[in-house]
């Protein structure tokens, strides 16, 4: 994960070698797997949609309203996008939003993930 994270995302598109994986796309895979390090007990479907949403950072996740992101992230998981990562699951409702604000009010640094 140290790799994934520290790694240039043009430079992992480039050696996959994959028309599907793009810098962008590995810039996802970096922001899911900092939420996943840093949120205590965030599923990775659950970064999955928060970075589709563009909520990247746990501290600006920890201050937002429960209400605003379930929003979003329904938004998000109506999508075709969405529904691929959910694969027939209930999209998050606002216990399970909730449940992400309080833990990421709790966030761990990344070096201690």
């Amino acid at each position: 994960v140290a790799e994934l994270l520290s790694a240039h995302p043009e430079r992992i598109a480039e050696q996959l070698n994959n028309s599907r994986v793009t810098a962008a796309v590995v810039r996802q895979w970096q922001d899911q797997a900092r939420l996943v390090c840093r949120i205590p007990n965030l599923r990775g479907h659950d970064a999955q949609l928060l970075v589709l949403c563009d909520l990247t950072s746990p501290e600006g996740l920890a201050v937002m309203d429960p209400m605003a992101v379930l929003h979003q992230v329904q938004a998000v998981a109506s999508s075709s996008e969405g529904e691929r990562i959910l694969r027939g699951s209930s999209a998050p409702d606002l216990d399970e939003v909730q449940s992400w604000i309080e833990w990421a009010k709790h966030c761990r640094a990344l070096n201690a993930a």
